[in-house]
């Protein structure tokens, strides 16, 4: 028995030297707790410089200046301010999302800030001009022509129709004279359309027509709808502004995407057909992401819509988005296919965009859903 004893206090006393030494032998990985106690300690990941307070695993000596941060979160103020992107997902400071609503990331997503009068985030784009506030309340609710002219606050700002800034934007015409009639006059919309088509910042917030969320999303003005996205070897060499946002081919960023191979240094080149269509496919199977927009050749819709670029098995054609086959595998057959549905090269799938297609029971463009179960129809007034 005394021996027993004996054994047992020595297995005991070995147990607490290894815990001593971090719970692990040299030949030993970390164990859970020791590369938690590592990872999750401030000073050894905030700023990146040697911390000798810490116990280290092997892979990060006292000389060590930038410690594997895998498993590290960008969350807190320290964090999201020392422009280090300390969780090594490719967003650093209030560019990732874990920083946001921090008071050192002020955004500009909540009916407050989208309608102070300020640029919250430093993006460029103040209020409903910017994208984080389209979907807003505020930027929704008091943004049409009918909305502008029932003597009501539809936003709940406290301010009614044509006091409300909303009802002064590209789009809304029923302010022009300053008190909006009521009813609203039948030829507003066509006044309306006119305004959004007419190539003049109308409310001189920089942005032009269709370009203008006050028009592309009016639900009122389906013209920016029907407009096809200035993209491709085409579109951006054809001399017209297909899509109304202010700019013209290859000033278009749309003409910038990765397989639209017919601009050169911001003007369009001569190409044949068959130059484009080899020029194209080499860019799109080369593995390197040209656009940086973080998809590389076919997993970039500029290369798997692109109708010159045969080295993508897409669906990017009229005939391959009719055939009832899921050409790319992905389990999206013809117009459920974003490639097919969003494509400015496919005439066989228009959209359900109307109020009157949105509310006729009817899956007009064929990607099985009807009505408001459509995407395409969220923001028609039959739906909203």
């Amino acid at each position: 028995m005394f021996k027993a004893r004996v054994l047992l206090t020595l297995l005991l006393a070995s147990s607490f030297a290894l815990a001593a030494c971090g719970g692990r032998d040299d030949d030993s990985k970390p164990t859970p707790d020791a590369t938690a106690d590592v990872t999750t300690t401030p000073d050894a990941t905030i700023d990146g410089t040697t911390n000798t307070d810490v116990t280290t695993p092997n892979d990060l000596t006292s000389t060590d200046t930038t410690p594997d941060q895998t498993g590290a979160t960008e969350d807190t103020t320290a964090l999201c301010s020392d422009n280090i992107d300390n969780d090594s997902n490719g967003f650093t400071d209030c560019d990732d999302f874990g920083c946001r609503g921090l008071s050192v990331c002020p955004v500009e997503e909540s009916n407050q800030f989208c309608s102070d009068g300020l640029d919250n985030d430093a993006d460029g784009f103040v209020d409903c001009d910017d994208s984080q506030c389209q979907t807003l309340r505020v930027c929704t609710r008091e943004s049409t022509n009918a909305a502008c002219s029932d003597n009501t606050d539809n936003d709940g700002d406290q301010l009614v129709d044509c006091d409300d800034d909303q009802c002064d934007i590209e789009g809304i015409v029923v302010c022009d004279n300053g008190v909006a009639a009521n009813p609203m006059p039948t030829d507003i919309i066509a006044a309306a359309i006119a305004e959004c088509t007419d190539g003049v910042d109308n409310d001189t917030n920089n942005f032009t027509d269709c370009r203008d969320f006050a028009c592309s999303l009016n639900t009122e003005i389906t013209v920016c709808l029907d407009l096809p996205r200035e993209g491709g070897n085409v579109l951006c060499a054809d001399g017209i502004d297909n899509d109304l946002d202010g700019t013209i081919d290859c000033a278009d960023n749309g003409c910038g995407a990765e397989g639209t191979v017919i601009c050169a240094a911001g003007q369009p080149v001569t190409l044949t057909p068959t130059e484009r269509a080899a020029a194209a496919n080499a860019v799109c199977g080369d593995g390197v992401d040209n656009d940086t927009n973080t998809y590389i050749d076919c997993n970039d819709f500029g290369c798997s819509q692109n109708p010159d670029v045969n080295v993508c098995v897409g669906e990017n054609n009229d005939t391959l988005c009719s055939d009832g086959l899921d050409n790319d595998t992905n389990g999206h057959i013809d117009c459920e296919d974003f490639g097919c549905s969003k494509n400015p090269y496919v005439t066989v799938c228009d959209l359900e965009n109307t109020a009157a297609e949105c509310g006729d029971g009817i899956d007009n463009d064929g990607n099985g859903y009807a009505d408001c179960g459509d995407f395409s129809c969220d923001k028609t007034a039959a739906c909203e």
